[in-house]
C-alpha cells in the first residue's frame, strides 16, 4: 500500500523538482537505473542540490560512486525511471554506455580497478556457490577429535579422528559426489575468467572458454594437486618443476632440439588466466579485422587459440604465477608471522571498508583463490566477513540512536540485511560514510574481529558468502602450515570473533554518535546559536589569515 502511495506522488511536479535539483535537463548527460538506485552522469556535479533531493518523498539516500550520482529509491526505481524518461524525453542509457563514458574520464589506475571489477562481478555467484559446496564438504571431512580412535587401517595403522566421512558410507559418497561441482567452480576458474574477459571486450565468448581450457587439460599437471601432494610452497615455478622431476613426473614438452620444462596446468590460478584472457581477446578482435571474410571461420579461432596458448605457456603463465604467489605470500607473512600478525591483522582488518568504497576489494578475489590453492587456506576471507558484519552492525547502532526517526528505520533495515548477507554497499553509501562515525566504528570492530581470527587460527577453505554465512567456508582446523587453530574448532572462534565484532560496532556507533566532534559530519544537523557563532568566528579567522597571506605575497 505504501508503495502505491509513493508512486502516486511521482507526478509531473515531483519529477520537475527532481530534474531541477539535478541541475536541469541540460546537466543530465546519461541516465539509467539498477535494482534500487537511479544512476545519473551529470556534466557539472556542482549544480546538483543534494540536500533538496534527500528531503524528497521516497528518497532513501544519495551518494556519488564510480562517477555517477546515485539516488536510492528502492524497488520502485524502475517505474520512477520510466516516468522521468517519458516526461523529459531523455535517451535511455545502458549500464555499459555509462561505464564506457565514465571509464574514458578515469585515471589509468581507476581504469584497472574498474576492469578487474567488471571481470569478477559476473563470476562472483559461481565462486560463492562453489564456496558453499566446499564448505559443506569441509564439514563432512573435518577431523573434529584428533585423538579419537575409530579402528585400524588395512596395514595395521591406528586410525585417529572423528569425521563424518569416516563414520558414514552415505556421507562419504555424498562428499565425493559434491566434489565434481566444487572442482568446476574453483579448479576450472581460468575458464570462467577468460570467458568473462572475452565477454567484456566484445570478443567471441566461446573462444574465451576454449582459451581458458587450454590452460587446464591433461597432460598438463594440476598445480592444485602438486601442492597437496608435494607440500612445496615456493613462489618460483622452476622449483616446482625441479621437485616434480625428482619425483619422476613428466613435466616437459620434448621437441628433440629442446625441452620446455613447464608442463603445468594453471588450475585455480587467477593472474595467469587474466593475462591469457586479455591477450586472447585482443588477438580475436585483431584477426577479425584483418582476416579476409572467406577464411574467417578458420583464421579467427586458430589464431586466437594458438596465439594465446603459446603466450600463456611461455610467458604469461609463469610470470603471472610468480606475481600472484608473491602477493599471496606477502599477505600470508603479514597474517601468519608470530610477531607481524599482531600488528598487521588490526591494520588490514580496518582497511577493507575503504577498499569497497574505491572498488579495490575485487582484487582480493585473485589473492584468496591463489592462497587456498597454494597454502591450503586463507585469512583474507575472514577480513571480508569481518568488514560486512562490522559495517552492518554499525548501521544497527545508528538505527538505535535514531529509533524515533521512521526514515532511519526504512533506510537502515534494508542496509543491515544486505550487509549481513554479504553486500555492504547499501550500508556504506546509505549511512556509514554519510555520517562517518558508523564507518569508523565498523572499521574498528572489523579490525578487532580479524585480529581474533588470525590469533586463534581461523582460516577459510574457499571463498563463500562474505558475512555470517561465511562460517560454512571455515576450516574446522586450519590446514595452513604453521597455523594452529585454538581448541574448540574454527567455527567457535569465528563466532566469538564476529559476535564481538557486532557488539563492538553497535556500542562504538552509539558512543561516537553522541560525541560533538562527529556532529559536523551529519548533513541533517542544525547547530545551536552558540555553535553557529563559533563556526562563524572560526571561518572569519580563516578568511582573515588567508587575506593577510595574500597581501604579504602581493607586497
Amino acid at each position: 500500500m505504501a508503495k502505491e502511495k509513493l508512486l502516486d506522488k511521482i507526478d509531473a511536479t515531483y519529477l520537475s523538482t527532481l530534474c531541477n535539483a539535478l541541475g536541469g535537463e541540460d546537466n543530465i548527460e546519461l541516465l539509467t537505473h539498477c535494482l534500487t538506485r537511479l544512476r545519473i552522469v551529470v556534466k557539472d556535479a556542482t549544480k546538483i542540490d543534494e540536500a533538496s533531493i534527500k528531503k524528497m518523498d521516497g528518497v532513501k539516500g544519495t551518494f556519488t560512486a564510480s562517477g555517477q550520482f546515485q539516488i536510492v529509491f528502492g524497488t520502485d526505481v524502475a517505474k520512477i525511471y520510466d516516468k522521468f524518461v517519458a516526461q523529459f524525453k531523455i535517451k535511455r542509457s545502458s549500464k555499459e554506455e555509462i561505464k564506457s563514458v565514465i571509464n574514458s574520464r578515469e585515471s589509468w589506475f581507476k581504469k584497472v580497478l574498474n576492469y578487474m571489477s567488471d571481470i569478477f562481478i559476473p563470476i562472483v555467484p559461481v565462486l560463492v556457490s562453489g564456496g558453499i559446496i566446499l564448505g559443506i564438504r569441509n564439514i563432512f571431512e573435518a577431523n573434529f577429535n584428533e585423538s579419537y580412535f575409530i579402528g585400524f587401517a588395512a596395514d595395521g595403522t591406528p586410525i585417529l579422528g572423528w569425521s563424518m566421512v569416516g563414520l558414514s558410507t552415505f556421507i562419504n559418497g555424498l562428499n565425493a559426489f559434491l566434489w565434481i561441482p566444487a572442482q568446476v567452480c574453483f579448479w576450472w576458474l581460468p575458464v570462467h575468467i577468460c570467458w568473462s574477459i572475452f565477454r567484456k571486450m566484445g570478443a567471441d565468448e566461446i573462444l574465451g572458454i576454449i582459451v581458458g581450457l587450454s590452460l587446464l587439460v591433461s597432460p598438463l599437471l594440476n598445480v592444485y594437486e602438486v601442492f597437496n601432494t608435494s607440500g612445496l610452497q615456493s613462489i618460483w615455478i622452476w622449483d616446482i618443476v625441479k621437485s616434480l622431476e625428482e619425483a619422476g613426473k613428466d613435466v616437459a614438452f620434448d621437441w628433440g632440439f629442446m625441452r620446455y620444462p613447464w608442463k603445468i596446468a594453471y588450475t585455480a590460478q587467477v593472474i595467469p588466466a587474466i593475462g591469457v584472457g586479455v591477450v586472447g581477446a585482443y588477438l580475436n578482435l585483431w584477426i577479425k579485422k584483418v582476416s579476409p571474410n572467406v577464411i574467417n571461420q578458420i583464421s579467427v579461432p586458430t589464431v586466437t587459440l594458438l596465439g594465446s596458448y603459446v603466450a600463456g605457456m611461455f610467458i604469461i603463465g609463469p610470470v603471472g604465477y610468480v606475481m600472484g604467489s608473491a602477493v599471496g605470500l606477502g599477505f600470508q607473512w603479514a597474517l601468519n608471522n608470530y610477531i607481524a600478525k599482531y600488528f598487521f591483522a588490526a591494520i588490514i582488518g580496518g582497511l577493507h571498508a575503504g577498499l569497497v568504497i574505491t572498488g579495490m576489494h575485487h582484487l582480493l578475489n585473485a589473492i584468496m583463490i591463489q592462497n587456498v590453492a597454494q597454502y591450503g587456506g586463507d585469512f583474507i576471507f575472514m577480513w571480508i566477513c569481518a568488514q560486512a558484519i562490522g559495517q552492518g552492525s554499525a548501521v544497527l547502532g545508528w538505527m538505535i540512536l535514531n529509533r524515533k526517526d521512521p526514515k532511519a528505520k526504512e533506510v537502515g533495515s534494508s542496509a543491515v540485511v544486505a550487509a549481513y548477507l554479504g553486500v555492504t554497499e547499501p550500508a556504506l553509501y546509505g549511512v556509514n560514510v554519510k555520517y562517518l562515525f558508523p564507518f569508523i566504528a565498523g572499521s574498528i570492530s572489523a579490525a578487532c574481529s580479524l585480529t581474533i581470527c588470525v590469533i586463534s587460527g581461523v582460516t577459510a577453505q574457499a571463498i563463500g558468502n562474505g558475512s555470517w554465512l561465511g562460517i560454512l567456508s571455515i576450516q574446522v582446523n586450519s590446514k595452513m602450515e604453521g597455523v594452529k587453530t585454538f581448541p574448540g574448532t574454527g567455527y567457535l572462534w569465528f563466532m566469538i570473533a564476529n559476535v564481538s565484532n557486532a557488539a563492538l560496532a553497535i556500542g562504538l556507533t552509539m558512543v561516537f554518535g553522541k560525541m560533538p566532534v562527529f556532529k559536523k559530519f551529519d548533513p541533517d544537523y542544525i547547530p545551536t546559536a552558540e555553535e553557529a557563532k563559533k563556526i562563524e568566528a572560526k571561518n572569519a579567522a580563516k578568511l582573515a589569515a588567508k587575506s593577510a597571506k595574500h597581501a604579504k605575497v602581493s607586497a
